[in-house]
């Protein structure tokens, strides 16, 4: 390119190339100009398109979380970044570093209320994102991006936000542009010697020790760890409370997996010690009518993020830093200070025998069609959101490794249909799967586009109820008029044909009532080299699983 012809939106894409970035995710606007201009003359660097905002923002997550490399996801003004923020937030509570960058109306027009301006842009995103910055001057665009990166990346890593108005990108280049070198580093950190031994003192003194390992575990990279800290002192091991997973920290396969947490369990009500690693204590759904942690039990609370630990519940230790060193430091001390008691592994319940079908020849049940579609998927990636069926999808699904499943605990529904695009780019070598409820669907539909024209092998599988059982589920539990008459207004979202829908966007649907057309169905996907959807017909009177 002629560099008298070069603008600033050449010099911020030098930047995005030095972080790698490949693709910018994107719903653009007449505000994007420069930039989609500038793209133009870039081999190391692509427009991925999209046709709503909320995709973009997803499927971004998704390339970051199955990476943990930086995305970059280009969001067209005020309505842009509007339609992006629900999304925005899953990618913060996965600490996922998605770098975005929003298009603004020139700097004349702004304070002139113009078409798609706002007065306080930065006070839309702000408890969104770890920073947020408009950029002054055009000089100054390539190193306010280069620096978001640099802080999207550090521990804990997520999402930052930058402002680039029209006129400043359109402006001629002015300097070189930096880059990551020099800019890139090792951020993770380890606790302070006398906290790691005030941990390992209160593990050796106690009897019934539970480890309770959280979805950082998994994003930190630190399962082998936390497996050879609970093989190594003989621990049973939970995964996190099911409404703050994001991903799992604990292979549900090993021998010392004893399930999810939850007050009542067991091993948590005769624990003297709970060591939560990597997890949140809690994402609280609404105000808890019960404790949920037993009376008297210490708490050790490790977490990458030091404005999770105590923030709801004390704790007799916080750690804060990198899980997997966290661990390993752990282990160090205590193979100089042994638990003074011997623990016991308590014995693993045997692996259920099949469950019968509770179908009975009539409508499909929840549970039938997750024990079918988690057994028809065992060793592919499974991207869980589906609202009334997550919870038992999340703890029938195979979690071998920590990218095995993925799901938001943010509440945005649609954003496992982003995702999935995002996390099979991510994991091209994998198959991946998202199992979605039909009022998902219903937001998150935009992502088909993308997935048709990007032809990107995804299974979806929509479980359709033709409701929002959830919404019904709240109204049973608050036990007034609705659930005396059994009647539940704002439930019923009925008519759609998702398959026919899906066959529309470019994505082959199918839809099928049985289970053996839906195992079948699932099995005819793999392997196909386009994305395909199924939708299976489940019971509309079913609230809950």
């Amino acid at each position: 390119m002629n560099d008298m012809k070069r603008t600033a939106a050449d010099d911020l894409l030098d930047v995005l190339a030095s972080w790698g970035v490949s693709k910018v995710f994107s719903c653009p606007g007449s505000t994007e100009a420069a930039i989609l201009d500038a793209l133009m003359d870039r081999d190391d660097m692509e427009l991925f398109l999209t046709t709503h905002e909320s995709a973009a923002v997803s499927i971004a997550d998704g390339y970051s979380r199955a990476t943990g490399a930086p995305s970059v996801v280009y969001l067209h003004a005020n309505g842009g970044l509007t339609n992006g923020l629900a999304n925005l937030a899953a990618a913060q509570l996965a600490y996922s570093p998605v770098v975005v960058l929003n298009g603004l109306k020139p700097r004349s027009i702004q304070s002139r209320a113009g078409f798609t301006t706002a007065r306080r842009m930065r006070d839309f995103v702000h408890q969104y994102v770890k920073d947020d910055w408009q950029c002054l001057s055009s000089e100054a665009i390539a190193e306010d991006v280069n620096r978001a990166f640099r802080t999207a990346m550090i521990e804990p890593t997520g999402p930052v936000w930058v402002g680039l108005s029209q006129d400043l990108l359109e402006s001629p280049s002015s300097a070189p542009a930096p880059g990551a070198d020099g800019f890139t580093f090792d951020s993770r950190t380890v606790p302070s010697a006398s906290a790691i031994r005030a941990a390992a003192d209160v593990i050796a003194q106690s009897r019934h020790p539970v480890i309770v390992a959280g979805s950082e575990v998994a994003r930190s990279g630190a399962i082998d760890d936390v497996i050879r800290l609970s093989e190594t002192l003989r621990v049973p091991v939970l995964h996190e409370d099911r409404r703050a997973l994001e991903r799992p920290g604990f292979p549900t396969d090993h021998p010392n997996f004893r399930g999810q947490y939850e007050p009542a369990h067991p091993l948590v009500q005769g624990a003297d010690l709970l060591v939560f690693l990597g997890a949140r204590l809690f994402n609280e759904f609404e105000p808890p009518t019960s404790p949920q942690l037993p009376a008297g039990v210490k708490i050790i609370h490790s977490h990458t993020d030091a404005r999770q630990i105590a923030l709801i519940h004390g704790v007799d230790v916080g750690l804060v830093g990198d899980q997997g060193l966290i661990a390993q430091e752990l282990l160090a001390a205590l193979s100089e200070r042994p638990p003074q008691h011997e623990f016991v592994l308590p014995e693993r319940e045997a692996d259920p025998a099949p469950r019968a079908s509770t179908t009975d020849g009539g409508a499909l049940k929840a549970l039938d069609v997750v024990d079918t579609i988690t057994d028809a998927l065992r060793g592919a990636v499974i991207v869980g959101d589906a609202t009334t069926a997550g919870g038992v999808l999340q703890t029938r699904a195979h979690q071998h490794s920590g990218n095995d499943y993925f799901v938001s605990s943010s509440g945005s529904l649609g954003w496992g249909m982003g995702a999935a695009l995002g996390i099979k780019m991510g994991l091209p070598q994998r198959r991946v799967a998202a199992i979605l409820g039909d009022g998902v669907f219903q937001f998150g539909i935009p992502a088909l586009w993308s997935a048709a024209r990007q032809n990107i092998p995804v299974t979806y599988v929509v479980i359709n109820n033709q409701r929002y059982a959830a919404v019904g589920a709240a109204l049973q539990r608050y036990h007034g008029k609705a659930a005396e008459r059994q009647v539940y207004p704002g439930t019923d979202i009925a008519g759609v044909n998702i398959a026919e829908v899906s066959s529309a966007f470019g994505v082959p649907g199918q839809r099928v009532d049985t289970l053996e057309d839906l195992r079948s169905a699932i099995d005819a996907a793999d392997g196909v080299e386009h994305p395909v959807l199924i939708e299976v017909m489940t019971d509309t009177e079913q609230l809950r699983p």
